[in-house]
């Protein structure tokens, strides 16, 4: 007996027969079986041509149990068994077709072995190969080098194949390939129903499709819906398109409504735009060209020397009328790389010109520097920030060490610039006022303060070195014992340092404000 394309013996045989029916879900049969003759008419009968045998030929045609068959010429052997040749033909149940060169059947077991030019049909599919053997009180065929089996909607090859007629399940193994007009299915095993077009995915598969995005899917389990185009793949899943890739424990697709969802340890990775998404929920609508992603969501804007973490609520990422993505962050962001760190309630970032805009209470700090405004952007490239703006209200803070010494800059709005993610320069523009306290060699004589429309600020190593007021009102300096600290401050200051995230982790905490000493 033939076993999953080797001769084996009589026991491991059945052994493995018996698992592919459990895996088709076929409740095994009785093993006695009653005795039926085999009836065979013909134009010519030559009786003991062959050993024992009888030599049908001219129109014969045999009927046994449930199974008809025709052919050219016939050899009936003791034990009932017989040989047919010449464009045999057999119908079992009336469902059932089966054709062939050559055809071996054992009426004992109903077992049949069809060779070259080999065609097994029933109402859902045809199976062609050069080698099958059908089993008919099990009502299975496989065959073991080489076929192919077509239905409404596929066309399904692979090295070895078992498919049952009752259920109408099919099991490919070896070299699998699904052919249809929109996608292909590459894979090791594969489990088909031809009465649902459902494939179950087993082993390591690809689902690639034949549209211009060149979108994949892989997974090792799942299934996929043929015919209505819907998948859910529950094992090392991956989406790959021409812009990004996802990965998920969990994908469900659907290729009609184009959405795909994805749940637990979601990454999207966008390979042209250099960005990172990751969250526990995830949903893409093509169609929209919309996506969002939830639960502990994270943004990853991936820099040559440091790249930025960003976590909000929910993110999402739609395309502007030119085709380029927007990435929006609402509720509850803070944001942290090497450089720049912050704290808002919503975020833009356009891919356009790699710009990042901050609303609602937003707040960041650059090389320790705390700014604040109404509205707050970043101007960035190749991952390094070049610009800085902010806007109505807009401040900059930063702390003498760990002292109640602050400096500060103060005006409608504040333009700053970067060089290696360093500040190097500040413009103010409206209103502006500044606070700074005069040191020398770390002796300090007081805090300055100055006002003036305009002011331009020159920085090198984190120490201002130069301050042009244009148009300039008052300014003066006082001893530092003159003053309190609390004198010391212009009105808009608040120190919010404990909202500055620490690390790429402490994005995801958030910290009540600290509780002020009474006076």
């Amino acid at each position: 007996m033939s076993c999953c394309g080797k001769r084996v013996g009589s026991s491991n045989a059945r052994a493995c027969l018996l698992l592919i029916l459990c895996l088709a879900g076929i409740t095994l049969p009785s093993p006695a079986q009653e005795k039926i003759q085999i009836n065979i008419e013909a134009d010519l009968l030559r009786a003991g041509t062959r050993g024992a045998a009888d030599k049908f030929t001219g129109n014969v045609y045999m009927t046994h149990d449930n199974l008809k068959m025709w052919c050219d010429s016939l050899y009936r052997h003791p034990g009932n068994i017989v040989e047919a040749f010449g464009n045999v033909r057999a119908i079992q149940n009336d469902s059932i077709h089966l054709s062939g060169n050559y055809i071996h059947y054992d009426g004992n077991t109903r077992f049949t072995k069809v060779r070259e030019n080999v065609i097994l049909k029933d109402p859902a599919m045809t199976l062609t190969t050069r080698f099958l053997d059908y089993d008919g009180i099990w009502e299975l065929g496989y065959y073991f080098n080489g076929g192919r089996v077509v239905d409404a909607r596929n066309t399904l090859t692979s090295q070895r194949g078992y498919y049952f007629t009752q259920t109408k399940i099919a099991n490919f193994i070896d070299s699998v390939t699904v052919d249809a007009p929109d996608y292909t299915i590459l894979s090791d095993t594969l489990k088909y129903s031809t009465a649902t077009n459902i494939v179950s995915i087993v082993s390591p598969t690809w689902i690639n499709g034949k549209n211009d995005d060149n979108s994949s899917l892989y997974s090792e389990d799942g299934w996929y819906d043929t015919a209505l185009g819907r998948a859910s793949l529950y094992k090392n899943n991956r989406v790959t398109r021409k812009a990004y890739t996802a990965r998920a424990d969990t994908i469900h697709v659907d290729s009609v409504s184009r959405q795909v969802i994805m749940q637990n340890r979601v990454v999207i990775h966008d390979t042209v735009n250099k960005i990172i998404i990751k969250g526990h929920y995830a949903m893409t609508d093509q169609l929209k060209d919309l996506s969002h992603v939830t639960r502990e969501a994270l943004l990853i804007l991936v820099g040559e020397s440091d790249s930025l973490f960003l976590h909000g609520d929910t993110l999402f990422v739609h395309k502007d009328t030119l085709g380029h993505d927007i990435l929006r962050a609402y509720h509850g962001v803070r944001f942290f790389s090497q450089s720049l760190q912050g704290a808002c309630d919503s975020m833009v970032y356009l891919t356009s010109d790699s710009t990042v805009m901050l609303y609602k209470d937003p707040v960041a700090w650059a090389n320790k520097n705390q700014l604040k405004g109404k509205r707050i952007s970043f101007l960035s490239a190749n991952g390094k920030a070049r610009e800085f703006q902010l806007q109505d209200d807009a401040t900059i803070i930063s702390r003498r060490e760990q002292t109640e010494m602050f400096d500060q800059i103060t005006g409608r709005i504040i333009q700053g610039y970067f060089h290696d993610n360093e500040i190097y320069k500040i413009e103010v523009d409206g209103n502006g006022e500044t606070i700074y306290f005069v040191d020398d060699n770390g002796i300090y004589y007081g805090p300055h303060t100055a006002s003036a429309p305009r002011i331009t600020i020159k920085i090198h190593a984190r120490q201002i070195t130069d301050i042009t007021y244009y148009k300039t009102g008052d300014a003066s300096v006082t001893p530092i014992f003159m003053k309190a600290p609390t004198e010391t401050r212009l009105k808009n200051f608040t120190w919010l340092e404990y909202l500055c995230p620490r690390d790429k982790n402490d994005i995801y905490t958030t910290r009540p404000a600290p509780v002020e000493s009474p006076d």
